[in-house]
């Protein structure tokens, strides 16, 4: 005898979603980064902030690499929304 059980592959899961838990402000290490436009060949930098909430860098566009905006940020975490982070600091890297 044989059966046949159905997965749900793309619908909701036979558990609840745990609820949203508001993760606040912290913290995070940013450090200045310069690079080369490849296609204007301006000198430019970016922001590679290390997320206080998910571990992974997230990267913000600092202008132009002879004068940075590096004044202090507030941004969410791509994968924790309901985290905001800032950097305070700046560090070159």
């Amino acid at each position: 005898m044989t059966s046949t059980t159905t997965l749900p592959l793309f619908g909701k899961d036979a558990e609840p979603d745990p609820p949203e838990v508001r993760l606040g402000m912290a913290a995070a290490a940013a450090r200045l980064v310069a690079y080369r436009d490849a296609h204007t060949g301006d000198l430019l930098a970016h922001l590679v902030v290390v997320c206080p909430f998910c571990d992974h860098q997230h990267i913000h566009p600092a202008g132009a690499a002879v004068a940075p905006r590096t004044c202090p940020r507030r941004s969410r975490c791509v994968g924790r929304p309901t985290g905001v982070y800032y950097f305070p600091e700046v560090a070159a890297w």
